[in-house]
Protein backbone atom coordinates (compact mmCIF):
# COMPACT_ATOMS: atom_id res chain seq x y z
CA UNK A 1 0.00 0.00 0.00
CA UNK A 2 1.74 3.39 -1.20
CA UNK A 3 2.03 5.47 2.23
CA UNK A 4 -1.13 7.81 1.17
CA UNK A 5 -3.07 5.57 1.29
CA UNK A 6 -1.82 4.43 4.34
CA UNK A 7 -2.33 7.89 5.73
CA UNK A 8 -5.72 8.13 3.92
CA UNK A 9 -6.70 4.62 6.14
CA UNK A 10 -5.25 5.76 9.21
CA UNK A 11 -7.19 9.20 9.14
CA UNK A 12 -10.59 7.22 8.42
CA UNK A 13 -9.88 5.38 11.21
CA UNK A 14 -11.45 8.40 13.73
CA UNK A 15 -15.05 8.39 11.68
CA UNK A 16 -14.82 4.59 12.82
CA UNK A 17 -14.46 5.64 16.05
CA UNK A 18 -16.39 8.56 16.50
CA UNK A 19 -19.19 6.29 15.29
CA UNK A 20 -18.50 3.55 17.68
CA UNK A 21 -18.39 6.25 20.46
CA UNK A 22 -14.73 5.84 21.11
CA UNK A 23 -13.31 9.00 21.38
CA UNK A 24 -13.50 9.73 24.76
CA UNK A 25 -10.76 8.01 26.00
CA UNK A 26 -7.94 9.89 27.60
CA UNK A 27 -4.98 7.80 26.71
CA UNK A 28 -4.17 4.80 24.85
CA UNK A 29 -6.78 5.39 22.27
CA UNK A 30 -6.92 5.89 18.54
CA UNK A 31 -6.18 9.77 18.79
CA UNK A 32 -2.98 9.05 20.48
CA UNK A 33 -1.37 7.08 17.38
CA UNK A 34 -2.60 9.72 14.60
CA UNK A 35 -1.89 12.54 16.65
CA UNK A 36 1.61 13.58 17.30
CA UNK A 37 1.90 15.01 20.86
CA UNK A 38 2.77 18.20 19.10
CA UNK A 39 -0.09 18.53 16.86
CA UNK A 40 -1.21 21.78 16.16
CA UNK A 41 -5.02 22.25 14.97
CA UNK A 42 -6.38 25.55 13.42
CA UNK A 43 -9.86 27.00 13.89
CA UNK A 44 -10.52 30.48 13.69
CA UNK A 45 -12.67 31.56 16.46
CA UNK A 46 -12.29 28.06 19.81
CA UNK A 47 -8.67 27.62 20.16
CA UNK A 48 -7.83 24.04 20.49
CA UNK A 49 -4.96 22.41 22.18
CA UNK A 50 -1.87 20.57 20.51
CA UNK A 51 -1.82 16.88 20.04
CA UNK A 52 -4.60 14.09 20.93
CA UNK A 53 -6.30 15.77 23.44
CA UNK A 54 -6.93 18.82 21.05
CA UNK A 55 -8.69 16.75 18.39
CA UNK A 56 -10.69 14.53 21.33
CA UNK A 57 -11.92 18.35 22.79
CA UNK A 58 -12.95 18.60 19.00
CA UNK A 59 -15.04 15.54 18.16
CA UNK A 60 -16.68 15.67 21.81
CA UNK A 61 -18.40 19.06 21.22
CA UNK A 62 -19.40 17.50 18.22
CA UNK A 63 -21.41 14.45 19.96
CA UNK A 64 -22.07 17.07 22.87
CA UNK A 65 -23.77 19.25 20.23
CA UNK A 66 -25.31 16.51 18.28
CA UNK A 67 -26.06 13.49 20.48
CA UNK A 68 -25.85 10.29 18.61
CA UNK A 69 -24.24 11.94 15.71
CA UNK A 70 -23.22 9.86 12.64
CA UNK A 71 -20.16 10.50 10.69
CA UNK A 72 -20.82 10.00 6.62
CA UNK A 73 -17.43 10.44 4.70
CA UNK A 74 -18.52 12.14 1.27
CA UNK A 75 -15.13 12.28 -0.65
CA UNK A 76 -11.86 12.33 0.43
CA UNK A 77 -7.98 13.02 -1.55
CA UNK A 78 -4.42 11.98 -0.61
CA UNK A 79 -1.89 13.98 -1.80
CA UNK A 80 1.53 13.50 -0.62
CA UNK A 81 1.77 15.18 3.06
CA UNK A 82 -1.85 15.94 2.93
CA UNK A 83 -5.43 14.24 3.67
CA UNK A 84 -8.63 15.93 3.16
CA UNK A 85 -11.77 14.65 4.08
CA UNK A 86 -15.25 15.99 3.68
CA UNK A 87 -18.39 14.62 5.83
CA UNK A 88 -21.59 14.70 6.70
CA UNK A 89 -22.31 15.29 10.64
CA UNK A 90 -25.98 14.07 11.54
CA UNK A 91 -27.93 12.16 13.92
CA UNK A 92 -29.96 11.00 10.02
CA UNK A 93 -27.46 10.46 7.49
CA UNK A 94 -30.70 9.81 5.30
CA UNK A 95 -31.19 13.34 5.38
CA UNK A 96 -28.43 15.13 3.66
CA UNK A 97 -30.01 18.39 4.33
CA UNK A 98 -29.65 18.01 8.18
CA UNK A 99 -26.84 18.00 10.27
CA UNK A 100 -23.33 20.07 9.71
CA UNK A 101 -21.12 19.99 6.99
CA UNK A 102 -17.37 19.37 7.56
CA UNK A 103 -14.21 19.36 6.29
CA UNK A 104 -10.87 18.49 7.59
CA UNK A 105 -7.56 18.68 6.57
CA UNK A 106 -4.72 16.49 7.95
CA UNK A 107 -0.69 17.39 7.29
CA UNK A 108 1.38 14.35 8.10
CA UNK A 109 5.04 13.89 8.96
CA UNK A 110 5.98 10.37 8.64
CA UNK A 111 3.29 8.67 10.66
CA UNK A 112 1.45 10.57 12.18
CA UNK A 113 -0.70 14.16 11.84
CA UNK A 114 1.34 17.32 12.76
CA UNK A 115 -0.63 19.44 11.69
CA UNK A 116 -4.82 19.80 11.52
CA UNK A 117 -7.51 22.41 10.12
CA UNK A 118 -11.24 21.82 10.07
CA UNK A 119 -14.05 23.54 9.62
CA UNK A 120 -17.89 23.26 9.54
CA UNK A 121 -21.16 25.15 8.87
CA UNK A 122 -24.76 24.03 9.49
CA UNK A 123 -26.08 22.33 6.24
CA UNK A 124 -28.70 24.42 4.78
CA UNK A 125 -32.14 23.14 4.70
CA UNK A 126 -32.56 24.13 1.07
CA UNK A 127 -30.36 24.84 -2.10
CA UNK A 128 -30.78 27.26 -5.36
CA UNK A 129 -30.49 23.85 -7.30
CA UNK A 130 -32.31 21.46 -5.34
CA UNK A 131 -29.17 19.37 -4.85
CA UNK A 132 -27.67 18.69 -1.58
CA UNK A 133 -23.94 20.09 -0.55
CA UNK A 134 -22.99 16.38 -0.69
CA UNK A 135 -24.12 14.56 -3.41
CA UNK A 136 -22.23 13.68 -7.08
CA UNK A 137 -24.05 15.22 -9.71
CA UNK A 138 -21.84 15.06 -12.45
CA UNK A 139 -22.60 12.09 -14.99
CA UNK A 140 -19.41 10.91 -16.88
CA UNK A 141 -20.70 9.86 -20.52
CA UNK A 142 -18.14 6.65 -20.54
CA UNK A 143 -17.97 5.97 -16.77
CA UNK A 144 -15.89 7.03 -14.03
CA UNK A 145 -13.27 9.76 -15.35
CA UNK A 146 -10.49 9.80 -11.92
CA UNK A 147 -7.83 9.12 -14.26
CA UNK A 148 -4.15 8.80 -12.48
CA UNK A 149 -1.40 10.72 -11.88
CA UNK A 150 -0.77 12.47 -15.27
CA UNK A 151 -4.31 13.29 -14.80
CA UNK A 152 -3.64 14.72 -11.18
CA UNK A 153 -1.01 16.57 -12.40
CA UNK A 154 -2.90 18.10 -15.08
CA UNK A 155 -6.24 19.18 -13.36
CA UNK A 156 -3.78 20.83 -10.44
CA UNK A 157 -2.15 22.85 -12.59
CA UNK A 158 -5.46 23.94 -14.38
CA UNK A 159 -7.26 24.26 -11.35
CA UNK A 160 -5.01 26.48 -9.23
CA UNK A 161 -4.30 28.72 -12.72
CA UNK A 162 -8.01 29.34 -12.40
CA UNK A 163 -8.52 29.63 -8.69
CA UNK A 164 -5.79 31.99 -8.71
CA UNK A 165 -8.11 34.10 -10.93
CA UNK A 166 -10.62 33.74 -9.59
CA UNK A 167 -10.17 34.44 -5.81
CA UNK A 168 -9.19 37.90 -7.69
CA UNK A 169 -12.25 38.25 -8.99
CA UNK A 170 -11.64 38.14 -12.75
CA UNK A 171 -15.14 37.08 -14.03
CA UNK A 172 -12.95 36.57 -17.51
CA UNK A 173 -11.80 33.13 -16.04
CA UNK A 174 -15.08 31.77 -16.41
CA UNK A 175 -14.86 31.50 -20.16
CA UNK A 176 -11.26 30.16 -19.74
CA UNK A 177 -12.03 27.32 -17.27
CA UNK A 178 -15.52 27.08 -16.59
CA UNK A 179 -17.22 24.19 -18.79
CA UNK A 180 -21.03 24.44 -20.18
CA UNK A 181 -22.70 22.41 -18.09
CA UNK A 182 -21.55 23.62 -13.93
CA UNK A 183 -22.86 22.01 -11.57
CA UNK A 184 -23.39 23.92 -7.99
CA UNK A 185 -23.85 22.22 -4.32
CA UNK A 186 -23.79 26.04 -3.05
CA UNK A 187 -26.61 27.31 -0.90
CA UNK A 188 -27.27 30.44 -2.98
CA UNK A 189 -26.07 30.40 -6.27
CA UNK A 190 -27.39 28.38 -8.95
CA UNK A 191 -25.98 26.00 -11.90
CA UNK A 192 -24.23 26.94 -14.96
CA UNK A 193 -21.23 29.15 -15.71
CA UNK A 194 -23.25 32.06 -16.17
CA UNK A 195 -24.37 32.57 -12.31
CA UNK A 196 -20.71 31.94 -11.23
CA UNK A 197 -19.81 34.59 -13.61
CA UNK A 198 -22.07 37.17 -12.59
CA UNK A 199 -21.25 36.64 -9.03
CA UNK A 200 -18.06 37.31 -9.68
CA UNK A 201 -18.23 40.23 -11.19
CA UNK A 202 -20.49 41.76 -8.29
CA UNK A 203 -18.44 40.58 -5.70
CA UNK A 204 -15.57 42.29 -7.05
CA UNK A 205 -17.12 45.70 -7.36
CA UNK A 206 -18.10 46.07 -3.66
CA UNK A 207 -15.89 48.11 -1.60
CA UNK A 208 -12.75 47.37 0.21
CA UNK A 209 -14.35 46.57 3.25
CA UNK A 210 -16.95 44.85 2.41
CA UNK A 211 -14.65 42.38 -0.65
CA UNK A 212 -13.18 39.41 1.11
CA UNK A 213 -9.65 38.51 0.54
CA UNK A 214 -8.22 35.32 -0.18
CA UNK A 215 -5.06 33.55 0.75
CA UNK A 216 -4.67 29.49 -0.16
CA UNK A 217 -3.30 27.36 2.53
CA UNK A 218 -3.21 23.93 0.39
CA UNK A 219 -4.04 22.69 -2.45
CA UNK A 220 -4.54 19.08 -3.08
CA UNK A 221 -5.71 16.97 -5.51
CA UNK A 222 -6.31 13.08 -6.63
CA UNK A 223 -7.75 11.75 -9.63
CA UNK A 224 -10.37 14.59 -11.13
CA UNK A 225 -10.93 16.69 -7.81
CA UNK A 226 -9.04 19.52 -6.55
CA UNK A 227 -9.78 20.87 -3.60
CA UNK A 228 -8.76 24.48 -2.09
CA UNK A 229 -8.28 25.32 1.67
CA UNK A 230 -7.81 28.72 2.12
CA UNK A 231 -8.25 31.87 4.27
CA UNK A 232 -10.81 34.55 4.28
CA UNK A 233 -10.30 38.00 5.59
CA UNK A 234 -13.49 40.39 5.34
CA UNK A 235 -12.77 43.48 6.99
CA UNK A 236 -11.30 42.57 10.35
CA UNK A 237 -13.04 39.42 10.51
CA UNK A 238 -10.91 36.38 8.87
CA UNK A 239 -11.97 32.15 8.13
CA UNK A 240 -11.50 29.09 7.26
CA UNK A 241 -12.66 28.16 3.72
CA UNK A 242 -12.61 25.07 1.28
CA UNK A 243 -13.49 25.05 -2.17
CA UNK A 244 -13.15 21.58 -4.02
CA UNK A 245 -13.62 21.76 -7.72
CA UNK A 246 -14.30 18.61 -10.17
CA UNK A 247 -12.60 18.70 -13.73
CA UNK A 248 -13.10 16.91 -17.11
CA UNK A 249 -11.86 17.61 -20.26
CA UNK A 250 -9.64 20.16 -18.38
CA UNK A 251 -12.67 22.51 -17.72
CA UNK A 252 -14.64 23.07 -14.12
CA UNK A 253 -17.83 21.10 -14.26
CA UNK A 254 -18.77 20.47 -10.76
CA UNK A 255 -18.04 22.41 -7.34
CA UNK A 256 -18.37 22.30 -3.71
CA UNK A 257 -17.49 24.19 -0.66
CA UNK A 258 -17.46 25.08 2.90
CA UNK A 259 -17.69 28.83 3.14
CA UNK A 260 -16.11 31.10 5.04
CA UNK A 261 -17.52 33.67 7.68
CA UNK A 262 -20.99 32.30 7.41
CA UNK A 263 -22.90 33.56 9.97
CA UNK A 264 -23.58 31.10 12.84
CA UNK A 265 -20.31 29.40 11.80
CA UNK A 266 -17.94 28.76 14.67
CA UNK A 267 -15.28 29.72 12.13
CA UNK A 268 -16.04 33.31 12.12
CA UNK A 269 -13.24 34.99 14.28
CA UNK A 270 -11.56 38.15 14.57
Amino acid sequence: MLESERRRQSVLRIYDALNAGCLHVESGDLLETIFSPEARHHRSSQPLGDGPGGARQLYLELRTRLPGVVATVKRTVADDEFVAVHWHASTDPRDEFSGESWCEFFRFVGDQVAEHWQLHVAVPSSTVSGRSVFSDAYQYPHGTGHGGATTTAVNREIASAAFARFIEFDHTVVADHWGEVYLQHNEDIPDGPEAIRRSLEEIGGLPDEFRPSFTVVATVAEGDLVWFLERVRVGHLTGLGVDILRLVDRRIVEHWDIPALRPGSVDAGP
